[in-house]
């Protein structure tokens, strides 16, 4: 892996790396913090500020104008968030091409290309990194960040250049060290590392080969977490998945199953509680994802949250979400950590919101659940071979915050006619209540929440003040269809996919997508509202005259103290299968129907105030203070489009 460092430091730039630890208006980490909150307090934003929103600058990404000859190196999708720590922003391109930027203007300070995104497309979804993850100690300043290619970098955050103590000379393999030879082309670190408890421990996006419309493999990567030390970069302990003979949970694996199945990765965020000393875990469903044949039994660890001591990688509580799962409804995001009262009593909480619509709140210290969490008789496959759980967990409290399960009454009646086309799509699927499992006849299960969810890898915000959480969420139904296994494998592999409704239009009635805001004291919602404008403009709803609906799609936030900021996604589509077969290559619309920065009252949910971007939004946003002025950054472009951070001044 070529290594290539630009310098361009300034005076300045030295000086806005050099400030006070104690100024604030930071985003220290991918979530805003280790406990997922994606709040900053934003002193200086207000009500009113935001009324005269503006674009401040933008700045496009390193790789837009690479000299690739492969066309798929060019389709990505830009979900970086950029860090910033007293002025200066970091952040990944989808090229895993970290820069160091000027939190005022924009300007670049240094940029380190690793070369990585030469090796060929990633799995899934091709070229994503979501970040970088920053890391200090006096004068020590590092960022770690996952190569397109399975590395894991340190580089040293004041001058781009890697740090060749860390590891082998500035990286780690995360290839090696596992339980089997793992190929290189099927594992991609997209989302950056937390440190807790002294050690880096790395997300790893594994291929889910359903979504690509070919049967999992025989030797699908392990699903294991591991530790490195912060200093020196070697590996200090292995939490493996599933759990392998002798270990704990090894019970709920039938046969030999335990051994050969791959997935249940944590392929998104942890969160950390360095007080208590642990790391959460959120954790992936098994292969094949929608058939079990293979893997009988409950199959811990698999779409379960787990708490591990974070020097040791020792178990400190679980809790399995789903068991035996066939739905795809892998745990989405870091757990939001919150410290509630709750009936007088003081919890530090893990709060786990899923793609399945439920919110679990546990007692982060021992995993207890905070409220009652009732298991339910579930629908039960009729698939040969399939043996699906009798019962599911279902939370007495919160509330769910999406529709789940599917009925007639939930179809789109904004007319007569879009529900008589809406019922015939109905029609061809086979349908039910939450976990109704998939099917081998008709067009499948019409499976809602959909793979997407609910809630998705956006995750939820929370005040540490007020412990009231934001989920934005969206129902997008997927049809999951059972098929014969082709190699041998498995008896029988899953395709998915989504599902519209009649005209273009979504499915089910509006709203079609959400932020709810939940009182975690209480477990009570407080709003809900819809998540940005949606298709009222539609030639079937025009002369309906509707008010906001939502965007049939996921949208991004980030919390201040009176502010929620929220931005719907951008539109992309999927055009092809990479040259290897192991990712999907998608492409931005040009023509973006709802582009929006919107700001809405944390308190109320009210909107107050909005601004047009220059492109869709593609990436969880941030906000920060540099130079006396708060800002907003978004990530746009990429799939096809040229990836952009664009800072928005909302002060």
């Amino acid at each position: 892996m070529s290594i290539r460092t630009t310098a361009l430091l300034t005076a300045t730039a030295a000086a806005c790396i050099a400030a006070s630890a104690a100024e604030t208006g930071n985003w220290r980490e991918y979530n805003g913090d280790k406990a997922g909150s994606r709040f900053e307090p934003g002193v200086n934003v207000t009500l009113q500020s935001v009324k005269s929103m503006k674009v401040a600058w933008r700045v496009p990404l390193p790789g837009n104008q690479l000299p690739i000859d492969n066309p798929e190196l060019r389709t990505w999708v830009n979900q970086s968030t950029p860090l910033a720590v007293n002025g200066v922003l970091y952040s990944s391109s989808p090229l895993g091409i970290v820069t160091a930027l000027d939190g005022a203007t924009g300007k670049t300070l240094w940029t380190w290309d690793g070369g990585g995104w030469a090796d060929g497309t990633p799995p899934n979804l091709g070229f994503i990194s979501r970040g970088v993850t920053y890391w200090e100690k006096g004068e020590d300043r590092r960022l770690f960040v996952g190569t397109p290619d399975a590395y894991l970098v340190a580089l040293n955050a004041k001058t781009g250049k890697p740090i060749e103590s860390w590891g082998d000379k500035g990286r780690i393999d995360l290839t090696k060290g596992l339980r089997r030879p793992v190929d290189r082309s099927l594992v991609s670190p997209t989302t950056p590392p937390i440190i807790c408890g002294g050690q880096v421990i790395p997300s790893l996006a594994v291929l889910d080969s359903f979504a690509i419309g070919r049967d999992p493999l025989k030797n699908h990567p392990p699903g294991d977490v591991r530790g490195f030390d912060l200093m020196t970069g070697k590996q200090s302990w292995v939490f493996h998945a599933p759990p392998q003979k002798g270990e704990p949970g090894n019970e709920t694996w039938e046969g030999d199953s335990a051994q050969s199945t791959g997935g249940m990765n944590m392929w998104t965020r942890a969160s950390c509680d360095d007080e208590q000393g642990l790391v959460y875990l959120p954790l992936s469903t098994p292969a094949n994802d929608f058939y079990g044949g293979q893997r009988k039994g409950d199959g811990l660890f698999g779409e379960s949250l787990v708490a591990l001591n974070a020097k040791t990688g020792k178990i400190a509580w679980y809790y399995q979400i789903v068991h035996h799962g066939i739905w795809d409804y892998d745990l989405p995001a870091a757990p939001n950590l919150m410290d509630l009262t709750v009936d007088g009593r003081k919890i530090k909480a893990a709060v786990q919101v899923t793609k399945q619509g439920f919110v679990f709140a546990f007692d982060r210290v021992n995993g207890k659940p905070i409220w009652p969490i009732e298991e339910k008789a579930v629908p039960q496959s009729t698939v040969p071979g399939e043996k699906s759980s009798p019962t599911q967990p279902f939370p007495s409290k919160p509330a769910p915050f999406v529709q789940q399960g599917v009925t007639e009454d939930d179809l789109i009646d904004l007319t007569p006619k879009l529900k008589e086309e809406a019922k015939k799509i109905l029609a061809r699927y086979n349908y039910g209540p939450l976990y109704f499992p998939p099917t081998l006849d008709k067009a499948g299960t019409l499976e809602v929440p959909g793979v997407l969810g609910g809630a998705s890898w956006v995750g939820a915000a929370h005040n540490p003040k007020s412990n009231v959480l934001y989920v934005p969420s969206f129902t997008i139904p997927f049809g999951i269809k059972l098929k014969k296994g082709t190699t041998g494998v498995y008896d029988y592999t899953g395709t998915w996919a989504g599902v519209g409704g009649p005209d273009g239009l979504p499915l089910f009635k509006p709203p079609f997508s959400t932020v709810t805001a939940i009182d975690m004291n209480t477990g009570k919602h407080l709003w809900r509202i819809p998540a940005g404008r949606g298709p009222v403009d539609h030639p079937a709803l025009k002369d309906l005259k509707l008010d906001r609906v939502g965007v049939p799609r996921q949208s991004h936030i980030a919390l201040t103290e009176n502010v929620l900021f929220l931005a719907p996604e951008g539109t992309n589509s999927v055009i092809g299968l990479s040259a290897r077969g192991n990712a999907l290559i998608t492409q931005a619309t040009k023509e973006e129907p709802e582009p929006f920065l919107y700001a809405h009252d944390a308190k109320t949910g009210a909107l107050v105030g909005e601004v047009r971007l220059p492109g869709g939004v593609f990436g969880n946003l941030m906000t920060y203070a540099a130079g006396g002025k708060q800002f907003v950054v978004a990530p746009i472009g990429g799939a096809g489009l040229p990836a952009e951070l664009v800072a928005v001044q909302v002060n």
